[in-house]
């Protein structure tokens, strides 16, 4: 099985092609990694975004380009929450994951005289839970994108539901850098409990700090 690249995968193969803005994109890269600021998160994605046409396909093709960016977010997204359960004092109750997959399902099929048991699962982009014994168990679900549009709402909504009806409690969020979805579409997936934030608005990202704050903290008084 292939290693989950990282950003840094991306951006060594930026410095090894000599990449122009590597020095610039890098030093955006350590302070965001190290600091996790999302301003400097921010600033990182919109020169890769700017720079687009000088990136691709010179030094990346079209789909690592695109992962590239995604990558970013989930590893900034995955690292932040790190720390906030470390802040709650809750790492020896949860664990967070990175590109999980979930159990949502699971058939039983009477095969060569005896039942077989066949899951189904769903790949999330980062997951907060519990493992025991040979099974992880959700709590918290959370899809990442760059840019949210209806379509990739709608794909975080489907997720949330087909792990809610395994998982009946699961708190459910979809994060991103810009949201451009229709007023209706938004109110549509948060009336079904899905948590939608862009975190490049300040007051936004501050929103879902809090937030996550608080979904933890109930979540570790009950366990």
């Amino acid at each position: 099985m292939p290693r989950w690249k990282k950003t840094d995968d991306y951006l060594k193969q930026l410095e090894r092609k000599g990449y122009s803005q590597y020095d610039r994109l890098f030093g955006l890269y350590v302070k965001w990694k190290g600091e996790l600021e999302i301003k400097a998160l921010s600033d990182f994605l919109d020169i890769v975004w700017k720079e687009k046409d000088n990136i691709k396909p010179k030094y990346l093709g079209e789909n690592t380009y695109m992962n590239f960016r995604g990558t970013a977010l989930e590893e900034f997204c995955f690292d932040f929450l790190g720390k906030i359960i470390n802040e709650c004092e809750a790492d020896n109750l949860l664990q967070v994951f990175w590109n999980k997959k979930v159990v949502t399902e699971e058939f039983y099929i009477f095969e060569d005289e005896k039942f077989r048991k066949y899951p189904k699962s769903k790949a999330i982009d980062i997951v907060i839970g519990q493992s025991q014994s040979d099974l992880f168990h959700p709590l918290i679900i959370i899809g990442c994108k760059i840019w949210q549009q209806t379509n990739w709402l709608d794909e975080d909504r489907a997720i949330f539901d087909s792990v809610r009806n395994r998982y009946p409690n699961v708190v459910g969020y979809s994060l991103c850098m810009n949201l451009s979805v229709p007023p209706v579409s938004l109110i549509s997936s948060q009336r079904t409990g899905l948590r939608v934030f862009d975190l490049s608005k300040e007051n936004q990202f501050s929103e879902f700090i809090r937030d996550i704050k608080g979904v933890i903290q109930r979540v570790t008084r009950n366990i």
